[in-house]
């Protein structure tokens, strides 16, 4: 890699076919070049490859969805749902119909609290939606929710204010 030679017989290996980089990092990113020497009947030939790997950046686009809507107040006792859309870019999810890919959390006087499912709050996968579901809001549930991600070196968080009366 970059200039520098490496010999498989020196890690014991009397036959190498290809290569693979596993547990990829930014420091494995560079020029790779490979040469095969054959010998048939006594004929010597040499093929020679170079191969360029590149780190591309994942990104991603966090949105309240329906931001428009929680705008006006909300009404207490009927269920209050904020959709967070995820659009990624080079990021590969490992199951992107997971609703833990994303965190979300309330802004308290006391710090943000994370929120999880319990009888007000309960966070689903919603057509393609990340969905915090507020199930019998009182004006106590009025305040500002964030959703968060942060996995893969990639964060981002996205938040929207409502009040319930």
């Amino acid at each position: 890699k970059d200039g520098e030679s490496w010999n498989p017989r020196s890690e014991g290996k009397s036959k190498f076919n290809g290569f693979t980089i596993r547990n990829f990092d930014a420091e494995d990113a560079g020029v790779y070049v490979g040469s095969i020497f054959l010998n048939k009947k006594g004929e010597h030939f040499k093929c020679t490859v170079k191969v360029k790997i590149t780190l591309i950046e994942g990104t991603l686009e966090l949105s309240i969805k329906n931001a428009k809507s929680l705008a006006r107040p909300q009404t207490a006792g009927r269920p209050i749902k904020i959709k967070c859309g995820l659009k990624t870019v080079n990021l590969d999810l490992e199951d992107p119909d997971n609703e833990n890919n994303v965190n979300w959390y309330r802004n308290t006087e006391d710090g943000d609290m994370l929120l999880e499912n319990n009888d007000t709050y309960e966070t689903i996968r919603s057509r393609g939606d990340y969905v915090l579901n507020i199930r019998n809001p009182t004006s106590d549930n009025s305040g500002t929710y964030r959703c968060e991600f942060d996995q893969q070196n990639v964060s981002a968080s996205t938040e929207v204010a409502i009040e319930v009366r």
